[in-house]
């Protein structure tokens, strides 16, 4: 049977993402990509060894099922584990990881760092650990206060390393005066705390947004999700960024086919609830996805979305735009193929068409932030909720190119920056 949606993702476009990220943030700074939740619905087995064999110096995942995904697949990185994890078995993944030196535990109070230290001298190893300090964010880790306590018994344990310490930025997107007392307040506790930092320590505060506005939040390592996807760039709303960001390459896209064309009477409603009536006669196609594939409901019953439907015609090839009309429903949506002309000469007025959902095209309609945003999401939401069931197909585009040094519209000097232009301001 064939299928009713593929998902394509471009390997191509991953490589030149992390590229574009090196290039930004220098030789100097490690990289570890994020690729929580099954990278995003997009395959982290697959993505990270991607990654991995163009350059990610470590991965972080949240929960050990996820950092055991990545272990089977062999990526041959380290793996930082978010979430507190108090306890597992020899017969563990885990317990495999943290003896082959591959598994970094994050550290999140002085009780959870009792529980590591125990958990280090049953196994008779040293575990790396990195402290997470709440700045701001009021999620793991624990404030400063206690931070400096757990800091000094790390110091003083011969069972605990210290790996890394870091904190996250809860609004980098938009609220620069945030971020910056949150980097302030963690930049106070290094200094307060810095015998108790081994040389080796990586300090880490980036993730995407903050990794795009400024090489002062670069540190010893960025952990990026967006970025490897080639969609941060898009949620930040304002303010400045580093010239290379405006490279980063969106690397997925969503194709369907037109399942049914038929003709609507003026007057005629599409869909639940009667949300959309046609004002002319209407040729509507129908699409065999919806909400349980993971296309989103839109938020008010003025859906401003649009889907572009490519097909070879009887004088060449079509492409064209048409708005989705009506309520997305659990297994299709409904488009208006009425100003797509040449439709209307095929047999069966398009039936089979290509259908592009979601494109890899920045300046496109169906860009995934501006479909995300019509029904309240953030990209992070959609990418997670692509149903699992889709297939997704993995193919390589020769013709992306390396990210450029120094590009002529934008300043040469390492990690200078550029003002958000306004039509990126309203990709947001």
């Amino acid at each position: 049977m064939a299928d009713t949606s593929v998902i394509e993702i471009n390997l191509s476009a991953v490589d030149h993402n992390l590229a574009v990220m090196r290039e930004m943030v220098g030789e100097g700074c490690l990289l570890c990509p994020v690729v929580k939740a099954d990278a995003y619905g997009l395959g982290a087995a697959r993505i990270a060894k991607r990654l991995a064999s163009v350059g990610a110096d470590m991965f972080a995942v949240f929960s050990p099922e996820q950092a055991a995904a990545l272990s089977a697949a062999a990526v041959g990185k380290p793996v930082l584990v978010l979430m507190p994890v108090r306890d597992f078995s020899r017969s563990d993944d885990l317990y495999r990881m943290l003896v082959s030196g591959s598994l970094h535990l994050t550290v999140h109070d002085l009780r959870h760092l009792e529980e590591l230290q125990r958990l280090a001298v049953r196994f008779a190893t040293i575990v790396p650990v990195h402290l997470e300090v709440d700045t701001g964010m009021s999620r793991g880790g624990c404030l400063p206060e206690e931070a400096a306590l757990v800091l000094q018994r790390i110091a003083a344990s011969r069972w605990v390393r210290l790996a890394g310490i870091f904190t996250h930025f809860s609004n980098p997107r938009s609220d620069a005066e945030r971020t910056k007392a949150q980097m302030e307040a963690f930049d106070a506790l290094l200094d307060r705390e810095r015998s108790c930092l081994p040389a080796e320590c990586i300090v880490h505060v980036a993730s995407s947004y903050a990794a795009l506005r400024h090489r002062r939040f670069h540190r010893s390592m960025v952990r990026f999700g967006l970025a490897w996807t080639g969609l941060a760039l898009d949620g930040i709303e304002s303010g400045e960024v580093l010239w290379e960001s405006e490279q980063l390459r969106p690397i997925l896209s969503w194709r369907s086919q037109l399942a049914q064309v038929k003709t609507i009477p003026v007057g005629a409603t599409v869909g639940y609830q009667s949300l959309w009536s046609a004002e002319r006669e209407t040729r509507m196609g129908l699409i065999p996805v919806g909400y349980s594939d993971g296309y989103p409901m839109a938020r008010s019953s003025r859906d401003p979305r649009q889907v572009c439907v490519r097909c070879s015609g009887l004088r060449g090839p079509i492409e064209g735009w048409a708005p989705v009309i009506g309520a997305v429903n659990m297994d299709q949506i409904a488009v208006d193929l009425t100003d797509i002309d040449a439709l209307a000469e095929l047999p069966g007025g398009g039936v089979g068409a290509e259908v592009e959902l979601v494109s890899e095209d920045r300046d496109a309609p169906n860009h995934l932030p501006r479909v995300a945003a019509a029904a309240g999401m953030v990209p992070y939401e959609f990418l997670c909720r692509l149903n699992p069931r889709i297939r997704r197909v993995h193919t390589a585009d020769k013709s992306v190119d390396a990210p450029r040094v120094a590009p002529s519209t934008a300043p040469a000097a390492p990690g200078a920056s550029i003002e958000l232009q306004p039509a990126l301001r309203r990709r947001a």
